[in-house]
């Protein structure tokens, strides 16, 4: 026996217990709560209270933590508050500083007469972050006369503290798009002014670009499409391969993150005795990721937390049988049912995967995925909360949104929409070009 490499799994299978551990989330959510009601600046008990929200778990906590929040520092009239809270907060603090223009984003409807209100989709909460702190009073209330905002998460949960900065500009409703069915109950009860899509924000996808093979004829059996980043946790896929078939044809696709290169997982891969021989792919196009997408039998995801996962999805179009953990807080575990895949049973991996393998040829999951998640259903879901809102506080409605698609961020899925938006796109850049760049009608993805 190896030694340093028995403690080095003894030490991730510890670490991972403890980062997951929902006890340790929602003692989190108390402490930083406490912080904050005993905090008397309030910038800093705001951003303590926002801070408990986010670990909160219990129905209880989740409440008290809302309750304070409104009660102090509130939300409404108090947009300098929550203004010096996120600017202060890490993630945004030189970003804001350093690249100030909006990306991943998109018009998905211009102004029109009369008053009816254009629609902005912003994806990942930084860019909500740099529109609401990239513009004046006096410019961010043009905006918000102009447009409907609809904020799409990148995480659950999702930053509070952006969300209050948001409420305390918008003057009406702001539309979300959680990262996450289970916590639409928790952002619809923050404010009543937040309304949640019925969807998630990887089901934009356009299946024409996905040509799946078929299941006789797909030549790797397992395909993980994720970053090397260690909280995408492939450390768990090679414990369970150590007691699985050699000849398995397992394919490891992502990119460098958190410092982690190929050679770091290869390194993890010989502490767990994995037999097989691995493929590593790094850093290729999206095409070439759905072509292996396309001739993989099953997907897998091993994160226990993160937002959406768009990868996940894309294999249900790509034809992937989609293979999660039961235990696992990410958006598309929702979407596995007899006819997509299968949850792992966490100590049962193994075991689980070969039963999956066995039976993909049984499994439908593009055919699931075409009729339930993708960007037309979407669109046509989007269209219809937009239109009853509006006519629900007697705004006009006489267009709907067109069609956006994610390859793998968000872009349009006609030209002749891209063209159709292109004045509104000069027109924002013409006002506030602190924000909106001239480039960002192609290349919202730099």
């Amino acid at each position: 026996m190896d030694l340093k490499a028995f403690i080095r799994r003894s030490k991730l299978r510890l670490s991972d217990a403890l980062r997951y551990s929902h006890a340790a989330r929602e003692g989190a959510g108390w402490l930083h709560l406490a912080r904050g009601l005993l905090a008397s600046d309030p910038v800093e008990r705001g951003s303590r209270l926002a801070r408990a929200l986010s670990f909160a778990r219990s129905n209880f906590l989740i409440g008290l933590c809302i309750r304070f929040i409104h009660r102090n520092p509130g939300i409404k009239g108090k947009a300098e508050i929550w203004s010096q809270i996120v600017r202060g907060l890490p993630r945004y603090r030189d970003l804001i500083k350093t690249r100030p223009l909006l990306d991943r984003s998109i018009i998905l409807k211009a102004p029109r007469d009369g008053g009816e209100k254009g629609v902005l989709l912003m994806t990942f909460e930084y860019n909500w972050a740099r529109l609401l702190l990239g513009l004046s009073e006096e410019e961010f209330r043009w905006v918000d006369e102009h447009f409907d905002l609809v904020l799409s998460t990148s995480w659950s949960p999702t930053d509070y503290a952006v969300l209050a900065l948001a409420l305390s500009k918008v003057k009406g409703t702001i539309f979300v798009q959680s990262c996450n069915y289970t916590e639409i109950d928790t952002i619809e009860r923050f404010d009543p002014r937040l309304k949640c899509l019925s969807t998630l924000p990887c089901d934009w996808i356009n299946p024409s670009l996905y040509q799946p093979r078929p299941p006789a004829e797909r030549t790797t059996d397992i395909v993980m499409v994720a970053n090397w980043g260690e909280f995408k946790r492939h450390w768990d896929l090679f414990r369970a391969l150590a007691h699985m078939p050699a000849a398995l044809k397992v394919v490891l696709i992502g990119q460098k993150e958190g410092g982690r290169t190929i050679e770091t997982l290869r390194a993890l891969a010989r502490d767990f005795g994995v037999p097989q021989q691995l493929e590593f792919i790094e850093s290729v196009p999206i095409e070439e990721v759905a072509r292996q997408q396309c001739q993989a039998k099953v997907s897998l995801i091993m994160t226990r937390r993160e937002g959406c996962c768009v990868a996940a999805v894309e294999s249900l179009f790509a034809g992937c049988a989609l293979a999660m953990r039961d235990d696992a807080h990410v958006g598309p575990l929702a979407y596995i049912n007899e006819r997509t895949g299968q949850r792992l049973r966490p100590d049962h991996l193994a075991e689980d995967l070969m039963e999956l393998i066995a039976v993909v040829g049984r499994l439908e999951p593009r055919n699931w995925a075409v009729e339930h998640v993708a960007g037309e259903v979407s669109r046509k879901k989007l269209d219809q909360l937009l239109e009853h809102h509006a006519r629900s506080i007697g705004q006009p409605w006489t267009a709907g949104v067109v069609q956006p698609q994610w390859r793998p961020h968000p872009t349009f899925a006609n030209e002749a929409d891209r063209e159709a938006m292109r004045f509104v796109y000069e027109t924002l850049t013409a006002r506030f070009p602190k924000v909106f760049g001239p480039d960002l009608i192609t290349e919202s993805w730099r």
